[in-house]
């Protein structure tokens, strides 16, 4: 069974969807070339060698580096401050 897909479709989007399984056609997927693959393997491990080869007082750097960037970042559109 196929995933949902949780975007709303306009409808000329939403008849199209409803032709295209009528008719049997199947939109093409796009596979990752091998290339990407590596990218994507070399990246997932990466993130984890970089962590075990820096001391703690450089994972606090960097973590309070990320705070501090999250804070600076303006609130996300229909966000609601709450206040203590």
């Amino acid at each position: 069974m196929k995933a949902r897909s949780t975007k709303k479709l306009d409808l000329n989007q939403l008849a199209k969807a409803i032709v295209d399984e009528a008719t049997g056609e199947i939109p093409k997927v796009i596979m990752a070339t091998p290339k990407q693959r590596a990218g994507q393997a070399g990246g997932l491990k990466g993130g984890k060698s970089r962590m075990s080869a820096l001391t703690p007082d450089e994972r606090k750097a960097l973590a309070m580096k990320g705070v501090a960037a999250r804070q600076k970042a303006p609130a996300p559109a229909g966000a609601v401050e709450v206040k203590k």
